[in-house]
């Protein structure tokens, strides 16, 4: 293992499994120096999870003991995805004693555009006809807070709110209803390039390096809306 002196504090590990490209990464100082994708195609990432960040350790000659902070996405995205992400971060900041950051899927995906003039919007493929979905500011402040809508009724929400200049588009969800966001925003819309509209656990590393310590026994996950199952129970009485 490196000896501790010769490691860069802190040592953040971030996981994100809220969409079906999933990803963990290690963050050491101010520096990525591991990352690495999880593709799920259903419950997968919960197999391959653990045994990756050991992989990642191991690659970095570091065992769990090293870790500082853990980093886990609170979504909004799948509910199996987001579940299995957290349980996994919040057993590990237990089982390690280590401190735990929830970020937004949404201000990840959005955050390596801030900074620039526009404001960016951020968009994950809810199904349904529906998108998760959120707009920031070019500080990174929350112009419409994460919230699930019809693709339209988000689309035109921005437009009343951006009034003018161009507007940034980054997501999945943005792609899949490229014409509603373009007949909302003629002109002035600006779609990220493809490999940018995927949740990246790097950028959420940072972030989490950068926010406040959450509480492992009640951070919650962001879904947004009723599961399945709660839907069927719900008809049930």
């Amino acid at each position: 293992m490196i000896s501790k002196t010769a490691v860069q504090r802190p040592v953040v590990l971030a996981c994100d499994t809220s969409t079906k490209v999933g990803s963990i990464a290690l963050l050491e100082g101010d520096v990525i120096t591991a990352e690495s994708m999880l593709l799920s195609d259903g419950n997968s990432h919960s197999r391959r999870i653990l045994d990756d960040i050991a992989h990642m350790l191991q690659s970095r000659k570091m065992t769990p003991a090293d870790i500082d902070l853990i980093v886990s996405s609170v979504g909004p995205g799948s509910f199996t995805g987001v579940r299995i992400a957290m349980a996994s971060m919040k057993g590990l900041a237990l089982s390690l004693n280590r401190p735990i950051v929830g970020v937004s899927s949404l201000l990840a995906l959005a955050t390596p555009h801030l900074g620039k003039t526009a404001p960016v919007m951020a968009a994950l493929d809810a199904k349904k006809n529906e998108v998760y979905a959120a707009l920031y500011d070019s500080s990174g402040n929350e112009l419409i807070a994460p919230t699930i809508s019809s693709p339209n009724e988000f689309a035109n929400q921005v437009a009343s709110i951006c009034s003018t200049g161009p507007v940034l588009a980054v997501g999945e969800g943005i792609t899949a209803w490229r014409q509603a966001f373009l007949a909302a925003l003629p002109e002035r819309i600006t779609f990220a390039a493809a490999h940018e509209n995927y949740v990246k656990a790097a950028v959420m590393a940072v972030l989490g390096s950068k926010l406040p310590h959450a509480d492992v026994a009640t951070l919650e996950p962001m879904y947004l809306r009723r599961s399945e199952a709660e839907i069927k129970l719900q008809k049930k009485r």
